[in-house]
C-alpha cells in the first residue's frame, strides 16, 4: 500500500523545484521579450507563466472552500481552450496583453504557490487532489518546452536576431555512419502506459499490436543529409511529396528547414550559428520528413514501432536537465544509450484515441480529447524536455504543417520475414 504522506511530500517537492525553474528560464529574458507573439502559433512567455499559474488556480485551488481568487480576469486572460470553464482570450490576442504587469504575473504566482504549497503540507491529502497536483506538474513542463520554442521563435524574428543563452562548450564534431536497429521477426508489442505511474489519458487503455520485421536508424537525419535533399532539388520534386504538403511548401515558399537561414548557417538559442553538418536536422514539418522518407526509399516509423524501440533502451540521453539546448550528434558507440530525447521523431501515425479510450473526467476532458483529429504523433522527448516528463509510451502531437516544435525524424525501412 502507498504511503499517502511520503507521495505528498515527495509531489512538494517537486512542485517546488518545478516552479522555480520555470521562472528560471526568465532570468535571461527583459520585460519587452516575454510579451512578444510573433506568429499564431506562439504565445509570449508572459502567458504561459499566467497560465501554468491558471492551471493550479483553476482545477484545484478553486474548489477549496473560502478560496479568494486572486484576480477574476485572469480565467478570461489565461484559459487557453477550456470552453466548459469559461470564455477567454482568442490565442492571437494573448500579444495584445501588455496588462496586468509582468509583476503582477510573478505576484500571481507566489500567491498560487503559496495556496498549493499550504495544501500540500496538510495530512492526508485527498487522492483527487494529489493526481490534480501531477497532472499540473506535468501540464507546466509541457509548457516549459513551449517556452523555449516560442522564444526562439520571437528571437529569430528580431532583425538583430539576439541570442537566448551563452553556449559554455564548443560541441565536438562527431564522425559516424548510419547505425539501424533490427527486428528481424515479427514482435507483439504492449503498448501504453503502465498504472503504476502517471501516464495521460491518451497512452490509455494498453492494448497490443503485431508489427511486422523492420529496421530504425539510431541516428537521427542530419543537417548534411538535408543539404543533400535540397541539392538534389527535393522540394522542387512532387513525386516525394504527398499532395496536400506540396501545396503547403509551394503557397508559403518553403525549401529548408525553418531556422536555416542559408547553408551554412542556422538560427539556434545562442544565436546564429555556423551549421554544424553531423548536427541532427530540426525544425521541419511532417510534411518535409515524409517527403525526405521518400527522397531516401525509407519510410517513416509507424508510433509503435517507435515505441517498441523505446522499451529496447534505458531512458538516457539529452534533456533539458543536460543543459544542452540543440540536438546534438552522438558517436556510433553512444547511439544505444542516447534513445530518448535530443528531438521529437515524427511519425507516419495519425493522432487518433485507442479502442477503449476514455478521457480526463469534467471539465479535463477537453484536455486531449478534442484534439484527436488530422494531427500525427511524434515520440521519445527532445533537449527541453524534462527526463522525469517522458516515458516510452508518451503521445506528443503535432499538425503535419507544424516546424517550430524541437522535432527531426529517424528513418524506417521493412525487412523481409
Amino acid at each position: 500500500m502507498c504511503d499517502n504522506n511520503q507521495i505528498t511530500k515527495d509531489l512538494l517537492k517537486r512542485f517546488k523545484k518545478l516552479r522555480k525553474t520555470t521562472v528560471d528560464f526568465t532570468n535571461n529574458l527583459d520585460a519587452e521579450d516575454m510579451v512578444i507573439q510573433t506568429n499564431e502559433f506562439v504565445s509570449p512567455t508572459k502567458w504561459h507563466l499566467a497560465h501554468t499559474t491558471w492551471f493550479f488556480e483553476n482545477f484545484i485551488l478553486k474548489k477549496k472552500r473560502n478560496y479568494k481568487i486572486f484576480c477574476k480576469s485572469f480565467n478570461y486572460l489565461f484559459n487557453s481552450y477550456y470552453k466548459q470553464v469559461g470564455t477567454y482570450n482568442p490565442k492571437l490576442q494573448r500579444g495584445f496583453i501588455s496588462r496586468p504587469y509582468l509583476n503582477d504575473i510573478f505576484k500571481y504566482r507566489e500567491y498560487v504557490d503559496e495556496k498549493i504549497i499550504e495544501l500540500l503540507n496538510k495530512s492526508n491529502v485527498d487522492e483527487d487532489i494529489l493526481f490534480l497536483v501531477e497532472l499540473g506538474i506535468n501540464h507546466e513542463q509541457q509548457h516549459q518546452e513551449l517556452m523555449i520554442m516560442d522564444i526562439l521563435n520571437v528571437f529569430s524574428s528580431n532583425p538583430t536576431l539576439p541570442n537566448f543563452l551563452n553556449k559554455k562548450t564548443k560541441l565536438k564534431k562527431k564522425v559516424y555512419s548510419n547505425v539501424f536497429w533490427k527486428k528481424n521477426i515479427k514482435t507483439t508489442l504492449n503498448f501504453g502506459a503502465n498504472n503504476n505511474y502517471f501516464a495521460y489519458d491518451n497512452e490509455y487503455p494498453r492494448g497490443t499490436c503485431d508489427l511486422l520485421p523492420f529496421e530504425l536508424s539510431k541516428n537521427f537525419v542530419t543537417n548534411s543529409e538535408w543539404q543533400e535533399f535540397i541539392d538534389n532539388d527535393g522540394y522542387n520534386r512532387s513525386e516525394f511529396w504527398l499532395s496536400d504538403g506540396w501545396e503547403f511548401i509551394k503557397k508559403f515558399n518553403i525549401g529548408k528547414p525553418l531556422y536555416w537561414i542559408d547553408e551554412d548557417h542556422e538560427f539556434t538559442l545562442y544565436g546564429l550559428e555556423k551549421m554544424i553538418k553531423d548536427k541532427p536536422v530540426s525544425n521541419i514539418s511532417f510534411y518535409e520528413a515524409y517527403a525526405f522518407s521518400k527522397y531516401k526509399k525509407k519510410r517513416l516509423p509507424s508510433e509503435f514501432e517507435l515505441e517498441l524501440y523505446l522499451q529496447s533502451h534505458k531512458k538516457s540521453g539529452n534533456f533539458m536537465e543536460n543543459n544542452c539546448f540543440e540536438p546534438i550528434a552522438f558517436d556510433e558507440n553512444e547511439l544505444e544509450q542516447n534513445a530518448y530525447g535530443n528531438l521529437w521523431s515524427w511519425t507516419s501515425s495519425n493522432y487518433s484515441p485507442y479502442p477503449g479510450y476514455k478521457p480526463f473526467q469534467n471539465k479535463l476532458s477537453e484536455y486531449n480529447q478534442k484534439f484527436m483529429c488530422n494531427q500525427f504523433v511524434l515520440k521519445g522527448g527532445s533537449f527541453s524536455t524534462p527526463k522525469d516528463h517522458i516515458r516510452a509510451s508518451y503521445r506528443n502531437f503535432y499538425y503535419p504543417t507544424d516546424r517550430w516544435h524541437f522535432c527531426g525524424l529517424r528513418l524506417a525501412n521493412d525487412l523481409d520475414l
